[in-house]
């Protein structure tokens, strides 16, 4: 397991960075100066010959914090060679995982994306336009199975009037032609008349994907 040495200043969170870097072995040290690198320099990759440490390089995200990566020089052919700071690419990574699931929960209870931003702005600060980006992003990132075991449909609703009685329009399209499926004018759309619905027109018997908004009843519906 790789040596971690504290000071006054980190001692408290000694439990967080042996979870950081847990998945490295004894090789490896994190400094009470906060620099990650190796207990012992490596050999040089070009002559062979055992390097130095030479220093550190900062890496570091606006908003989220930085970290020293150690650096080498071999004393023989002058080559450099810096340690690898994968921990950090998958903190970041984690962290904005993190997020991407926050915007996905707004949305589905139609927050705004101005209402998100503010919203972040307790956490992490982000503008409304990165926020759809991300959001985007995303859904576009959703592995869909094949189409070959799969049906493909789009739900939408419309909300017309009939005199002043509210009437919902209910529209199953197909996900591939968009051609329409079914089309029914029903007084609500409560999760029971929309499961109904669904049910009345939908193969059951197969693997369906549906595309729609992010309505707040629609996931007990859907799922």
């Amino acid at each position: 397991m790789v040596s971690v040495n504290t000071n006054l200043n980190n001692f408290s969170y000694w439990e967080i960075l042996i979870a950081i870097f847990g998945e490295y072995s004894s090789d490896f040290v994190y400094t009470a100066t906060g620099i990650f690198r190796r207990t012992v320099p490596p050999v040089c990759p070009k002559c062979g010959a055992q390097m130095n440490y030479n220093g550190y390089s900062t890496y570091s995200k606006n908003g989220i914090g930085s970290v020293k990566i150690g650096r080498y020089l071999c004393p023989s052919c002058y080559e450099p060679k810096q340690e690898e700071r994968s921990f950090w690419e998958k903190l970041k990574g984690d962290f904005f995982d993190v997020l991407g699931m926050i915007y996905k929960f707004m949305r589905l209870h139609q927050v705004s994306y101005q209402g998100s931003s503010d919203i972040l702005g307790l956490i992490y600060p982000q503008g409304k336009d990165t926020i759809f980006n991300a959001f985007n992003d995303s859904v576009e990132k959703t592995a869909i199975p094949p189409l070959e075991d799969i049906q493909i449909v789009l739900y939408d609703e419309q909300h017309p009037k009939r005199g002043r009685t509210q009437k919902f329009r209910l529209t199953l399209l197909d996900g591939v032609t968009c051609q329409p499926i079914a089309e029914e004018l029903h007084d609500s759309k409560d999760p029971a008349t929309i499961t109904a619905f669904l049910a009345k027109y939908l193969d059951q018997s197969k693997r369906t994907f549906v595309v729609t908004d992010l309505y707040s009843s629609y996931p007990s519906v859907i799922t």
